[in-house]
């Protein structure tokens, strides 16, 4: 059994079997045409050319033409290129979709490239020929950098190459469209949705729904057979167990692949494990590890983080401070209460970016945004220094005092002062379970283009997904989107 990560349903797929005259009708697609042997193995070869290139290159840059043994034991580099192809192949990283993912691929395969490297270095010392550290440093950043760029190039590829996969959704109207819509923003695979089964039809359904509706549940083998499904996805709670049941042997016999979804909503597909007891099939949720040695850890990489941010930035954050006074006189730092971890209230810190009477002036102004959270194009309560504070993100660099303190992390829900947190619906507390960030899904997601529901939805899917991994990955998209100032006002 296999559990598909959608954008905003699970799904549980049923393995298919061969039909009865013999013929293997196994769908090849639902994780695409990427799955076949043929594309794993070329993937695999061009991961152990480049990373036996890469060992050789590297010796060469740092230590010329003299001999490869001056800087590494050959046989170490050899070693360490077959381990690393065969690592990724034993964590199946060689199953490559339409679209490539830092927090899937590309984390599995930094984990991998540096668990390697380190364990060649650590043999090397204990058979007493250590590579140089240089040597060291670019074989590391070399593989990862190679690898990477070849994922990138294959999955594009392998994206204008996929074949749709013939798909029917068995459901009640609302959640057939929830599920198509799901089917067709899923970036690793393509889905032709043929239509949908139901046993009732709206008369107030959209047309759309009346123009896909096929047929009855119970008629579903035959509709799956007459437009050659490869995929029936059934709707939670559409059909009986007993009626589901005996609807996967149907469709399993004619080699059509059987998908539940569950409407579990954006959970983490490492959340999600399947198991069975006495035969049954359980779909197990684990929660996300917000407490112990997981925290202590972000708690211990938000300190070492902020404090050599803060020794990075230091002169920055000077010339920034003199030239607010310089502008009008007034404070160059903001305070404002903020709400915190377990709506604990706390000081933030940030560079003065609008006017001294802001907060009085804001009763008078119109809010761009929907929900509480204020936001409005062309504030006329931002001064000229402000502007190019909130442009590059500048104004933001005082809170890594907070992130010392305690009352904040690098990552995490964005911070909200007090009236909008008591302005906003009570599922918005959930938000509240780890420390508000410096970054968060919000800002690399648009920031103040973004609505009030998406920010709700994006810092609750960080929460009840955190993960240390899904921590590096913001920060690395931070810098884009810093850069390109996506979505500052």
């Amino acid at each position: 059994m296999n559990a598909h990560n959608l954008d905003t349903a699970h799904h549980v797929t049923i393995a298919s079997s061969s039909t009865t005259d013999g013929r293997d009708r196994t769908p090849r697609p639902t994780d695409g045409p990427s799955n076949t042997r043929r594309v794993r193995t070329w993937l695999a070869v061009g991961d152990l050319a480049l990373a036996l290139g890469v060992v050789f290159l590297v010796t060469i840059m740092v230590d010329g033409t003299g001999g490869l043994g001056n800087v590494m034991p050959f046989w170490l580099g050899i070693a360490g290129a077959l381990a690393l192809v065969g690592t990724l192949w034993w964590k199946n990283a060689y199953v490559v979709t339409r679209a490539v993912h830092w927090n899937g691929d590309f984390g599995l395969l930094a984990t991998v490239v540096v668990g390697v490297t380190a364990s060649m270095i650590l043999f090397a010392w204990l058979v007493e020929e250590p590579p140089q550290r240089t040597w060291q440093l670019l074989v590391t950043l070399d593989w990862l950098t190679a690898l990477a760029v070849l994922r990138v190039f294959i999955s594009r590829g392998d994206r204008a190459m996929a074949e749709p996969v013939r798909t029917i959704i068995a459901g009640n109207t609302l959640d057939a469209l929830a599920v198509r819509l799901a089917l067709r923003s899923d970036p690793r695979t393509v889905y032709d949705v043929q239509g949908f089964a139901m046993d009732r039809l709206d008369d107030k359904a959209p047309e759309m729904v009346h123009q896909l509706a096929l047929g009855r549940i119970d008629h579903l083998p035959h509709l799956a057979k007459k437009g050659d499904a490869q995929l029936v996805v059934v709707c939670l709670g559409a059909i009986e167990a007993e009626q589901f049941a005996n609807l996967v042997r149907q469709l399993n016999v004619e080699g059509v692949e059987v998908a539940l979804s569950t409407g579990l909503g954006k959970i983490a597909l490492k959340r999600i494990h399947l198991t069975h007891a006495s035969g049954r099939p359980l779909v197990r949720i684990t929660p996300a590890p917000l407490g112990g040695w997981h925290m202590r850890a972000k708690r211990a990489f938000d300190v070492v983080g902020a404090m050599v941010l803060i020794l990075l930035a230091s002169p920055v954050m000077l010339l920034t401070a003199l030239a607010i006074r310089v502008e009008d006189r007034g404070p160059a730092l903001f305070r404002q209460v903020r709400v915190g971890k377990g709506g604990e209230l706390f000081t933030i810190f940030k560079f003065r970016t609008m006017v001294r009477n802001a907060e009085r002036m804001q009763l008078d102004l119109t809010n761009d945004h929907d929900g509480p959270v204020f936001k409005m194009e062309g504030d006329p309560r931002i001064t000229r220094m402000g502007r190019l504070l909130r442009k590059t993100s500048m104004d933001e660099l005082p809170q890594l005092f907070n992130i010392v303190k305690g009352d904040m992390s690098l990552v995490g829900p964005r911070p909200l002062p007090v009236h909008e947190v008591d302005a906003a619906p009570a599922s918005f507390l959930d938000r509240q379970a780890v420390k508000p960030g410096l970054t968060g899904r919000w800002q690399v997601s648009g920031r103040s283009d973004t609505g009030f529901d998406q920010l709700d939805e994006l810092d609750r899917w960080y929460v009840d997904n955190w993960s240390l991994g899904q921590d590096l990955e913001i920060l690395a998209r931070t810098v884009p989107a810093v850069l390109l100032a996506r979505g500052a006002r």
